[in-house]
């Protein structure tokens, strides 16, 4: 268990931001670490996971810890590699909050301005096209996914569907979609949504995604592990995990991308959760600014979820689920709190107990 407390100075190394942490120790922060063992203890219990980690941020104050042990015996600790899965969005959304700032795209705008050559008559329907705030909130109609159907989930077929499946498909795919509800309409989780805002943003940039992620957020927030796997190089350092039969999966990850294919360690993620606690750079606040639903109840931002956005208790949070590991991340604006958690086990019911927890976690600190 580590706790830290955040000094002002920031100090610039090879042109990344790092914070500079001090020790600090006092009894609340001893409830919360009992508190929290027993609470992650009893999750690795009833999900038969293996490990999991956490990282909580609270008014400048940090703490981190680990639990369990990895099949070699090892225990994790903050360089331990795990995939983020869809919490991935967060970062999608931050970037497209960059290109908004930037003017490269308007938010409501057409999307099929961006789409090169090619009518897409089809991505409209009674008159309403697709825009960028339709697919950062899972609003536009699209499929959840292209490259594969639920039933290709169901039969295990996930990786050998995304392995085959290429930008090309992905056009043409999207070329021939019919659109069955109005965009702006109805919420459809859609991870091709995600990629094709992705899409957009490289050609907006002339520059590839994983650029921009470098440059917009990883060279502003201090995260040095946190990056894409697609070359395939270096899996052996990512964690994996079981599913609910306690089987063990394959990374997901490799195979996947601006929808859900970030790896990232604790250590990173604390750095990202103090960048969107602190940062003033105006894409980050721009990022949160509500975009559709309810804004004393639920509703959505750059692809991230919100509940009660006009109160103090104001929530930002993206949960992740891959083949082998579930995640959760929430962030408390006014209360100034950030919670992530992640274990390598997908079941039906981990993302909603690590949920649960970051729920009782930030109760206790507001009781301290």
């Amino acid at each position: 268990m580590t706790f830290y407390t955040e000094k002002l100075l920031l100090i610039l190394v090879s042109g990344l931001t790092f914070f500079s942490l001090v020790a600090c120790n006092g009894k609340g922060e001893v409830d919360l670490e009992s508190f929290v063992q027993a609470e992650i203890t009893s999750f690795l219990n009833e999900e038969k996971a293996q490990v999991a980690s956490i990282a909580i941020v609270s008014n400048g104050k940090i703490y981190q810890n680990h639990f369990g042990k990895l099949g070699d015996g090892v225990s994790p600790n903050n360089q331990t590699v795990y995939e983020l899965a869809s919490i991935t969005k967060t970062y999608t959304g931050l970037v497209l909050a960059k290109a908004v700032q930037d003017k490269k795209v308007e938010l409501d705008g057409d999307i099929r301005a961006y789409l090169g050559n090619h009518e897409y008559k089809n991505l409209e329907r009674f008159g309403k096209y697709i825009t960028l705030r339709h697919l950062a909130t899972h609003t536009s109609g699209l499929p959840k996914d292209f490259a594969y159907s639920e039933d290709d989930a169901q039969k295990g077929q996930i990786i050998e569907r995304l392995s085959a499946y290429s930008k090309e498909k992905f056009f043409h795919d999207l070329s021939r979609f019919k659109l069955e509800s109005v965009p702006g309409e109805n919420f459809q989780y859609s991870n091709a949504g995600t990629k094709l805002t992705a899409y957009i943003l490289e050609s907006v940039y002339n520059k590839p995604f994983d650029s921009l992620i470098n440059e917009f957020i990883k060279a502003k927030s201090g995260e040095q592990n946190t990056s894409f796997q697609r070359s395939h190089q270096g899996l052996d350092n990512v964690t994996t995990g079981r599913n609910h039969r306690g089987e063990a999966m394959p990374l997901l990850s490799p195979y996947s991308w601006a929808e859900g294919g970030l790896t990232s360690t604790t250590e990173s993620m604390t750095h990202y959760l103090l960048y969107q606690l602190t940062s003033e750079n105006p894409e980050v606040a721009l990022s949160h600014n509500l975009l559709a639903g309810d804004s004393s109840n639920h509703g959505t931002a750059f692809f991230w979820n919100t509940y009660k956005y006009d109160s103090e208790a104001q929530m930002l949070y993206h949960s992740g689920g891959s083949l082998g590991t579930s995640s959760w991340l929430a962030i408390y604006p006014e209360k100034h709190i950030g919670v992530f958690i992640v274990a390598n086990v997908s079941t039906r019911d981990s993302q909603g107990k690590l949920n649960e927890i970051s729920n009782k976690i930030v109760d206790k600190i507001g009781e301290m």
